[in-house]
């Protein structure tokens, strides 16, 4: 469609244009042929686009519960008088839909007799279902959906339809039709929050462009299927003058970095949002992996990143319109329910979300592109105004959940106290002074432990000379961490054994034994050189944050072996094991390398990293890795003296 002055020009589409006179015809596709070159540079061309409002019938069935039947047990008491002489209950409803017609159906539960006192003379009971086929109708002003009935059955409790009414259904059935007829659905909300989440994806240059789509939105078709109802939106979407190219992956300067940085925190932290939503709902073992799988890889995708200090432009982009293609059919698995406020935020979110997809497929030149605005918008179209996608260090027990780290104490926030002060005097009385200790070998993770003092930081630095002793205090707490892993996990003799030579090989490669090092005549955490991963173990602070604690990791050398710990055995059972299969274990070397490929580069390392061991390609981390696990597996410990 072409528009002038804002306005759409209707092409000829199946209409005849006639001018008799050929010279009037001439002079017409001259005059036609000045204004179009003459105002080619005004002229855009409108894309009609087609948003979807998709309610499935678990949602439907939810806005029912929620409006109609209120009553104990999800139930709805239509009637009820003489103390329950006369009721007509309505109960278990449920919606499903084909081929443009949506069937509500309804236990029913009926009692008629005549009050008389305390008593209830010549009692009728009946109990069956009721079946209502309806046809949604959508309201072009109002934008509210309802359901006209076109055809009522009544089936009796063992499924027999009942082909008759007495006097008492004649009676009856206006007040079920007229009350089930009622329920209606108001979109309006999820256009309106459709319309403000638009706005902040356009480009400040396409703004006119996004006005006129926002101006353009109107009801469209409607289509019924197996998983629920759909509404279309249409709009009218209209290019803009496209840029001049640049490089999609280019140096950025200091201040682009910081807005990028910025940018990507926010999309990561509406990212924690949503896995941790959807990690409270009754998900399958399936759908947990796709969560962790998402998070590890988005995670790592953008460590990758920063590390070649080249930044894809579209990268944050990318990464949203994926994660969403992989949240999307779980969240639509699992309808959030609550009040009907909270069903129309996920309702909007969804459609938001999906609108994003399709206005991204139209291209460069309709001047879309993720904002971090628009990201805080979506999150509050489902969390409300009050919230905010910080992007804090702190434990987030939705994440915690998912990855299965099981806490045996109630966490605290992370610990805000410095290195070197001291904690207030508690009265331990015997028995909790047994408990701690057992508690600081047993459960580093998970116990909400303060940070050690600077006393017990001094001791795990590295000493200039004599390293026999401090290697020993090393392996032990390897061994600690590798034992109480077992312990938690239920693991194998086969797996643990493998572990006490797997996991200090991880700690050679990643740190050389390091949970400290001294800069500038002070003492620190050992940090890496891109400044995301800490200690000993050298666990990524971005992609694992929410779920370990930062300080802890920084501070406390038996937490961050026992946090590494773990995370090998994540990649090793939800990945390795997974997808191979137990004959991998016959094959330690190779697994061993698999598995600290993941750990330094994520789940997508599984396939990269069988890729190049079958093409004898090997990174050089992977062959410096292998080194490490030949010189703990012989026992080669004076090679520690190369790096300490």
């Amino acid at each position: 469609m072409l528009l002038l002055n804002g306005q759409p020009i209707r092409e000829s589409g199946n209409y005849m244009i006639n001018f008799s006179p050929p010279i009037i015809r001439k002079s017409v596709r001259v005059t036609i042929l000045v204004i179009g070159l003459a105002f080619c540079s005004e002229f855009s061309i409108a894309k009609e686009v087609s948003f979807p409002i998709t309610l499935d019938y678990g949602l439907l069935k939810a806005f029912l519960i929620q409006s109609s039947y209120t009553d104990t047990n999800n139930t709805a008491q239509l009637i009820n008088e003489g103390n329950g002489c006369i009721a007509l209950t309505l109960s278990d409803p449920e919606i499903t839909g084909a081929e443009n017609v949506v069937h509500l159906s309804s236990e029913v539960y009926l009692h008629v007799g005549t009050p008389l006192g305390d008593s209830c003379l010549m009692p009728y009971e009946w109990n069956g279902s009721i079946q209502m086929s309806q046809i949604p109708k959508l309201n072009n002003e109002t934008w509210e959906l309802s359901f006209e009935t076109v055809d009522t059955k009544i089936y009796s409790s063992d499924g027999t339809p009942v082909k008759s009414f007495n006097l008492v259904w004649d009676r009856m059935m206006p007040v079920i039709n007229s009350y089930l007829q009622d329920f209606s659905v108001k979109l309006a909300p999820p256009v309106e929050d459709l319309k403000t989440c638009i706005i902040p994806l356009f480009t400040p240059e396409a703004q006119t462009e996004a006005e006129m789509l926002l101006n353009s939105i109107r009801p469209g078709g409607m289509s019924i299927d197996n998983e629920g109802v759909i509404v279309s939106i249409i709009a009218e979407a209209t290019e803009i003058e496209e840029s001049q190219q640049v490089d999609s992956a280019e140096q950025l300067s200091e201040s682009e970095l910081a807005s990028f940085l910025e940018l990507w925190e926010t999309w990561d932290s509406l990212l924690v949002y949503l896995v941790s939503m959807l990690s409270e709902q009754p998900l399958t073992v399936a759908d947990k992996q796709i969560l962790m799988d998402l998070l590890l890889d988005t995670r790592h995708q953008f460590v990758s990143q920063i590390n070649d200090q080249s930044i894809e432009r579209d990268f944050v982009r990318d990464q949203f319109l994926e994660g969403w293609h992989q949240l999307s059919q779980i969240f639509k698995k699992h309808a959030l329910h609550g009040s009907v406020e909270t069903g129309l935020g996920y309702l909007s979110f969804i459609t938001a979300a999906d609108a994003l997809m399709i206005l991204d497929e139209l291209g460069p030149t309709f001047g879309v592109e993720v904002s971090r605005s628009g990201l805080i918008r979506l999150a509050k179209i489902l969390g409300g105004e009050s919230l905010e996608l910080n992007y804090s260090p702190g434990i987030n027990r939705g994440l915690q959940q998912l990855f299965e780290v099981d806490p045996t104490e109630e966490l605290e926030e992370p610990s805000q106290q410095q290195p070197g002060t001291s904690n207030p005097p508690q009265q331990d009385t015997s028995l909790r002074i047994l408990f701690n200790s057992l508690n600081e070998y047993l459960f580093p993770v998970a116990f909400a432990a303060p940070l050690p003092s600077f006393q017990e930081i001094k001791k795990w630095q590295v000493p200039e000379t004599d390293l026999t002793n401090y290697m020993d205090r090393i392996q032990k707490v390897l061994e600690v961490a590798v034992t109480t892993l077992g312990i938690h996990k239920d693991l194998s003799n086969t797996i643990i054994d493998m572990y006490h030579i797997l996991i200090p090989a991880v700690a050679w490669q990643e740190s050389c034994f390091r949970q400290f090092t001294v800069k500038k005549n002070k003492l620190t955490y050992l940090l890496s050189y891109n400044n995301s991963s800490v200690g000993l173990m050298q666990v990524n602070e971005r992609v694992w944050r929410g779920i370990y604690d930062t300080q802890r990791l920084r501070w406390d050398i038996r937490y961050n072996a026992s946090a590494g710990s773990e995370i090998v055995d994540l990649y090793l059972q939800k990945y390795a094991l997974r997808k191979s299969g137990p004959d991998i274990l016959a094959d330690e070397q190779t697994l061993c390398q698999l598995v600290y490929a993941m750990y330094n580069g994520g789940p997508s390392q599984y396939a990269k990293f069988l890729k190049r061991k079958a093409d004898g390609a090997l990174y050089d981390s992977d062959n410096l890795f292998t080194q490490k696990y030949s010189w703990v597996k012989s026992q080669s410990w004076i090679n520690i003296e190369r790096c300490l």
